[in-house]
């Protein structure tokens, strides 16, 4: 066992809510638009000549069969290069559109996946927020119409005509596939827009955004596997990709939006002092003989060290996990050690803004503590649930119609 005088003690976290600035994804620069840095990830590169090989080798080929394997891939890699250009005037129809409700850009990125533009502040309305989103679909279908438009114009010969027709198909899918009501498509903020003009919240919105973006990620991800087992086709993996990826992103979105439920409020708001600190060298059978009945299993209760210092935290139901006959033997200390995570320590001071997400990183629990690092309570998610409920109308919009 280490020393007490030898412990260096833990120190409160500091947790800092923090949006990157300017270009927020290093890459490619591809030039200022109005003075917004516009860039592109280096896996757009991939997806360029991924696009160009299907191009190159199969769809083109397919439609107009008989020229030359460099016209192929002459065509399909100016194609690809188009369809990139219509994805960025995709993320620019969301720039103007934020711009024109008095929102500022912080970035244009294009990767792997699409586009990103980064907004600088929340939609000032519900309004404002699903034109926004749907702005950029809009532009999607529109230049996928004018596409068309073109290749019927070509006479739908040759490999301008065929190239076009491509990009006019694969534009509306785009536009149309982001409009899928999950969050972070488009189509989710949409739906955010739409349910915060309904609620009148846009915390809640945000959350139930969040929760139909997770529905809808793991459909495509069982989408994805049972195209991978039918077909053996990369087709079927990419699929589960993105979905994988709405899933991280539409949970992103639900804790944005708890977070935001949560504005103004301090550790301090919403915890009362605990009447219990545990030792951490008692054992568990120690705890659990002295625990009421009338304590639920999921109640919390800081840990301190010999020095008064504090180390963690339990709850009865983490006691009861450890098997009966090895409750004698096992102390605290082992348990919150066998997690292998720094507890998370907060003072009363702190913003919920700031800690609501490192705390569900680390199991959902803080410790709060005094200047003197003692613990004084502890902060569940039970408490930030009853935060953002009990003055549901504290963060409520003015409505707007849309």
């Amino acid at each position: 066992m280490t020393s007490p005088s030898t412990k260096e003690p833990i120190r409160p976290d500091r947790v800092a809510a923090q949006r990157p600035g300017g270009r927020a994804f290093p890459g490619i620069p591809l030039g200022r638009w109005h003075g917004v840095p516009v860039s592109a990830r280096w896996s757009v590169l991939f997806i360029l000549a991924l696009f160009a090989d299907i191009l190159a080798t199969s769809a083109l080929p397919a439609v107009r069969p008989g020229e030359s394997t460099g016209a192929y891939w002459i065509a399909g890699l100016l194609t690809a290069i188009v369809f990139l250009v219509t994805v960025l005037a995709h993320e620019f129809a969301h720039a103007v559109t934020a711009r024109h409700y008095g929102m500022g850009v912080k970035g244009i990125t294009l990767w792997a996946l699409g586009g990103y533009t980064e907004l600088d502040g929340e939609s000032p309305s519900p309004r404002a927020e699903a034109l926004i989103a749907v702005s950029g679909p809009a532009t999607s279908i529109g230049l996928g119409a004018i596409s068309g438009a073109l290749a019927w114009w070509a006479g739908g010969s040759g490999l301008l005509g065929a190239g076009l027709s491509w990009l006019a198909a694969v534009s509306v899918f785009l536009g149309v596939f982001n409009l899928l009501p999950g969050a972070p498509l488009d189509g989710g903020r949409l739906l955010r827009g739409l349910l915060w003009r309904h609620y009148h919240d846009r915390a809640r919105a945000s959350h139930a955004a969040g929760r139909v973006g997770r529905v809808l990620g793991f459909v495509l991800i069982a989408l994805g596997f049972v195209e991978l087992l039918v077909t053996a086709s990369f087709a079927g993996l990419w699929i589960a990709f993105v979905g994988w990826f709405i899933v991280g992103a539409a949970t992103a979105e639900q804790h944005a939006g708890q977070a935001e439920g949560l504005e103004g409020l301090h550790v301090g708001d919403v915890i009362a002092s605990s009447q219990t600190v545990l030792a951490e060298w008692w054992t568990v059978q120690q705890v659990l003989a002295q625990a009421s009945p009338d304590h639920a299993v999921a109640q919390a209760f800081p840990l301190a060290d010999f020095e008064g210092q504090a180390t963690g935290a339990l709850t009865l139901r983490d006691l009861q996990r450890v098997p009966v006959g090895r409750r004698a033997e096992t102390r605290l200390r082992e348990i919150v050690r066998a997690r292998r995570v720094q507890p998370l320590l907060v003072r009363r001071e702190a913003l919920l803004t700031e800690i609501a997400l490192p705390m569900r990183q680390r199991g959902g629990i803080a410790v709060v503590v005094d200047d003197a690092n003692h613990p004084v309570g502890v902060l569940t998610a039970d408490d930030l649930a009853r935060a953002r409920s009990v003055e549901p109308d504290r963060h409520a919009a003015t409505p707007h119609s849309i």
